[in-house]
């Protein structure tokens, strides 16, 4: 029996190989350096589809990078670069790194930090080293960096093809979202950090300087800023449930909740539904 158990154990081992080597690009924003951890495709043909990933708020780029394995193996081996962005800290430390999403979080909202700036550079510093498809930038936030995926639609130089915000939020500012970018909004109702109803968290209000939107409130409002059309249902495994709406440019608004899964990245609200094919899925519907 232990042999066998070996044996699976080794097999598991050569069906999911390590990833290659990470590479660290360091880019001028404004005034300041600031690192971004790269990871290339196992194998391209012309220009590279790049996922510009943001951590949450407390974490980093190293904490992202480590917590997303599957995501990043799953993306570059469909032919995705994948660059794990880095947020800001008063000390300049690996972790306790944060974004200005203007209503939070933290030292970046305070100290005003100028996030599409970074952004554009991070974009020249990848197509410098990769060449990369600027018809298919992607953005992917949790928490924090969902938060900032928002903003940053209408902000960067080069519009975003679409943007993946994984327990975010908007705010009643919420700019315009380009007509060419389309958006992936997923939330677990049970989510104690930011709400699902848009209710106040004392675990995490005094990071914020005005109140969140709900997840269905936050939905309509951007089908209203993006011109879509009405809600249909998406078909989605049982305890998740999506919808999905045309808007305008060609775009797509897609909005999927779960019953569970917290805050957690990744969201694992059911063993059946893996976020990064879902991701992967919608990326790649995107051309």
């Amino acid at each position: 029996m232990r042999r066998i158990l070996l044996a699976l154990l080794s097999l598991a081992a050569l069906a999911a190989p390590a990833l290659a080597g990470p590479e660290t690009l360091t880019v001028q924003a404004g005034k300041t350096s600031r690192e971004l951890i790269l990871y290339a495709p196992s194998s391209s043909r012309g220009p590279v589809p790049v996922v510009m990933v943001f951590h949450g708020g407390g974490g980093g780029a190293d904490w992202m990078t480590g917590k997303s394995r599957g995501l990043t193996r799953t993306l570059t081996e469909a032919g995705y670069a994948v660059a794990f962005m880095n947020g800001s800290s008063r000390r300049d430390s690996e972790k306790l790194r944060t974004w200005n999403a203007v209503h939070c979080c933290a030292y970046a909202a305070k100290a005003n930090i100028n996030e599409a700036a970074y952004a554009d550079a991070a974009v020249e510093a990848l197509d410098q080293r990769l060449g990369i498809d600027r018809t298919r930038i992607f953005l992917m936030g949790h928490s924090n960096g969902a938060m900032l995926s928002y903003r940053l639609a209408s902000a960067m130089k080069t519009a975003p093809r679409a943007i993946a915000p994984v327990s975010g939020a908007i705010f009643a500012d919420q700019p315009d979202v380009p007509d060419r970018t389309s958006i992936f909004m997923y939330h677990a109702v049970d989510d104690e950090v930011l709400s699902y109803d848009g209710h106040p968290d004392d675990k995490a209000e005094r990071w914020r300087t005005a109140p969140h939107l709900g997840f269905t409130k936050a939905e309509a409002k951007l089908a209203e800023l993006k011109a879509c059309g009405p809600a249909a249902p998406a078909s989605a495994p049982a305890g998740l449930t999506a919808t999905t709406r045309s808007c305008a440019g060609g775009s797509v608004l897609l909005a999927t909740s779960a019953e569970t899964g917290g805050h957690e990245w990744p969201a694992r609200p059911k063993a059946d539904y893996r976020i990064e094919q879902a991701l992967l899925a919608f990326f790649d519907s995107q051309r």
